[in-house]
């Protein structure tokens, strides 16, 4: 049996109810112990004096482009870029060349992760047939061949009875649906779906007052009904984006600050419960066209956790544990799986984080291959220096291990 011991820090785990220095004890990548556990016989001892220990960040919102866009990102270097971050999961979307629609190209993502991936990859397969909205997948055999969710992202479902027929397989596969926000129209036709089915429904990166507003209502009344947000949304505003800068093209584009003041306050109420990146890595060549014919889409995983402890917990906007809970609990509850977690007998998958770590944004230096970075030159406070996926050390101190 190996063990690693991470001592003197910080453990901090909302959700368990863990806030209190002490050591966490990994042996044969499950954690063996929590609390005061001493440094003898340990085969290797990290000192997390001044580090905040956190379970592995989770990202319910990806796009790692493998199969048929590596030249924007692989699994490989988007797994990278997540270990980088400080995450030990992520889910990725389904549009693929071609997209995921099928037991057969769920089939070919999950091989590629085996193979290539550097922390656990949770693939979601597409709602509609090539993400077409005309006719709802077979989401009952896409969930028994893996798949974690479902969603049409970068697409709304535009018609009401193909969306309808998507909710009741949902429900009789069990399968999660996220949906790509389109307005608070879709919002409301979704949440009465969600209410007339019996079925939950996520919605992918909220942007807007009025859709965060329809969410807390649909909740307030008991509904099945989640939501998340992006870093950039709650950071920037359109008035902040330079005039035709295609790096701060996404979509849904940047709001007002009035949207987001309503976003950091349905975030901080537990309105919105879940953060994430919505990485979206796009080519150079490409991002460095006109800004009406780039495509819209951001980088994320380096970013993140920084971005938002800058802008809200080190700002007083919000407290670490309501930040924490959205980047673990509130994904794994979305996907109906176990949340990353400080205790004994979980997964040993960690995160240490210093939370006073200055640093400037480079996207030279990132490991993913995508460059369109909204925070690009901004000086950042707090960032992960070393992630543990399943008791190994996948990242120290910005350099990566090899995969799993």
């Amino acid at each position: 049996m190996s063990e690693l011991l991470i001592a003197r820090g910080r453990l901090f785990d909302p959700a368990s109810g863990i806030d209190a220095p002490g050591d966490l004890l990994v042996r044969d990548g499950a954690i063996a112990a929590v609390g005061e556990v001493g440094t003898e016989g340990a085969d290797e001892v990290i000192d997390a004096s001044g580090l905040w220990v956190l379970p592995g960040l989770m990202d319910l919102h990806v796009h790692l482009r493998e199969p048929g866009q590596e030249y924007k990102e692989t699994i490989a270097t988007g797994t990278r870029a997540a270990a980088a971050g400080g995450f030990t999961t992520v889910a990725c979307e389904p549009n693929t060349t071609p997209p995921c629609d099928t037991p057969e190209r769920l089939q070919r993502v999950q091989d590629i992760a085996r193979r290539a991936a550097l922390v656990r990859v949770l693939p979601k397969c597409a709602i509609t047939v090539g993400q077409q909205g005309r006719e709802a997948v077979d989401l009952a055999a896409l969930r028994v061949a893996g798949a974690a969710a479902a969603s049409d992202d970068g697409f709304a479902v535009q018609g009401g009875a193909v969306m309808r027929d998507a909710f009741a397989r949902a429900k009789a596969a069990g399968i999660p649906l996220t949906v790509h926000v389109d307005g608070p129209h879709m919002v409301e036709r979704d949440i009465g779906l969600a209410q007339e089915i019996g079925w939950p429904i996520h919605f992918s990166h909220v942007s807007l007052a009025e859709e965060a507003e329809l969410i807390a209502r649909a909740r307030a009344h008991g509904l099945p009904v989640t939501g998340e947000v992006t870093p950039h949304h709650l950071a920037l505003t359109a008035d902040e984006a330079p005039d035709g800068d295609a790096n701060y093209k996404m979509n849904p584009p940047l709001a007002s600050a009035a949207d987001r003041a309503a976003l950091r306050s349905a975030l901080a109420a537990g309105v919105l419960t879940v953060i994430a990146s919505d990485h979206a890595p796009h080519s150079s060549e490409e991002k460095a066209r006109e800004f009406d014919k780039a495509p819209a889409g951001v980088i994320g995983l380096e970013t993140t956790l920084g971005v938002l402890w800058t802008f809200l917990v080190h700002a007083g906007r919000m407290a670490p544990d309501a930040l924490v809970l959205a980047m673990t609990a509130g994904p794994a509850g979305v996907l109906r799986v176990d949340p990353p977690a400080l205790r004994e007998g979980a997964p040993a998958d960690v995160v240490l984080f210093d939370p006073e770590r200055a640093w400037v944004v480079d996207p030279e230096t990132f490991q993913s291959k995508g460059r369109n970075c909204p925070f690009a030159g901004h000086s950042l406070r707090g960032r992960a220096v070393t992630t543990i996926r399943a008791g190994r050390i996948i990242m120290g101190d910005g350099t990566i291990a090899d995969h799993l």
